[in-house]
């Protein structure tokens, strides 16, 4: 395989890896907030879940990226 290659496959393990160590517990909190202390509805505690999670993810995988291409282009 080439470079190119193994570098593609490290940045989507990590991406893969990442997203299930933040996304678990960050559920879980969101679930609690929606379901305990704001008191939503399932349909309303669904779009709340996925919108933050949703944000976490566009955080996470931006971050990633950045880190990925600073690292090939230098």
């Amino acid at each position: 395989m080439n470079q190119k290659k193994i570098e593609a496959i490290k940045e989507t393990l990590v991406t893969v890896f990442t997203g299930f160590v933040i996304t678990y517990p960050l559920n879980l909190g969101l679930l609690y907030i929606a379901l305990e202390i704001l008191e939503f509805s399932v349909l309303m505690t669904s779009i709340f879940t996925t919108a933050g999670i949703t944000i976490a993810a566009l955080i996470r995988v931006f971050v990633i990226r950045m880190y990925y291409s600073n690292i090939n282009d230098g």
